[in-house]
């Protein structure tokens, strides 16, 4: 007859046990002829809470539960009105440069009349001292005024990129990609930064997350294959997987080490938050 027990260590007194289960990724062990079947829980590669990084009024909802997205891809709109107004400001004093090219005309008009009062100083002493420095310093004024549209342009540029970014924040974009699981906000309600607008999980590969006795870990190494049984309907879904994780820590009340294998999901058959079965420590043939 077959005898189930929560089994945390090499048969560990029942305050022990008790303090184990509260562990997150639980481990049971069956004991039968068959030796002993190490259980854990199934979680995603990722699943991220995606936010708004900044405030805004919701203006569009893209994608529903259920949805599955790229990376990059568009969720969720805020309404960016007034920025994109501010952009096309920004836009129009970026492309302005008549201020620019006729203080650039101004100083060839002025570096020309410079060379050539000098020509007439040089030749004929019709010049007086104090012409030729007036005619220096209006070009050396006419070079500085051209050099101070110039950094104000820059400064229009960078102002326009950043009328830019205000736009693009206020779109929430996929971090990964996966499957749209949950989208707690609806059309015209207020995102604060740091609310969640959206759920997205990536169950493309999945990881069983258990605790081991240290002996048992003796025999795992990173890399190594391992078959599981996992939880699913109609019938169970077998998996060969690698193990992705072996903790340098041992629990300092159950002695138990957290380990985890991780398994490709490209059909979704293994479903995070099932329960996952080890039943050979070994690698499968």
């Amino acid at each position: 007859m077959k005898l189930s027990i929560i089994c945390f260590g090499l048969l560990r007194r029942s305050g022990a046990l008790a303090r184990a289960a509260l562990l997150p990724g639980f481990l049971s062990a069956t004991l039968s002829a068959h030796g002993a079947e190490w259980v854990g829980l199934a979680f995603p590669l990722a699943d991220v809470q995606v936010s708004a990084s900044v405030a805004g009024l919701v203006h569009r909802i893209k994608v529903r539960p259920g949805h599955v997205v790229s990376a990059g891809e568009i969720l969720v709109e805020l309404d960016s009105l007034p920025q994109q107004a501010e952009l096309r400001r920004r836009a129009v004093l970026l492309e302005d440069d008549s201020e620019l090219q006729s203080a650039r005309a101004r100083l060839r008009a002025l570096d020309e009349l410079l060379r050539m009062t000098e020509t007439v100083a040089r030749a004929s002493q019709s010049v007086s001292m104090e012409e030729l420095i007036k005619a220096r310093m209006e070009k050396a004024s006419a070079e500085g005024r051209v050099q101070q549209l110039l950094a104000q342009k820059a400064r229009e540029r960078v102002e326009h990129e950043q009328a830019q970014i205000e736009i693009a924040q206020r779109l929430v974009r996929a971090p990964i990609t996966g499957v749209v699981v949950d989208v707690p906000v609806d059309v015209g309600e207020w995102a604060k930064p740091g609310d969640t607008v959206l759920r997205l999980t990536d169950v493309s590969q999945v990881e069983l997350r258990m605790n081991l006795p240290q002996a048992a870990t003796a025999r795992l190494s990173v890399g190594r294959k391992v078959s599981a049984f996992f939880e699913a309907a109609p019938a169970e879904v077998q998996a060969v997987g690698a193990v992705s994780f072996i903790s340098p820590l041992a629990d300092s009340a159950s002695g138990l080490v957290d380990v985890r294998i991780r398994f490709a999901n490209p059909k979704g058959q293994i479903r995070p938050g099932a329960k996952g079965v080890v039943r050979s420590l070994t690698s499968p043939p």
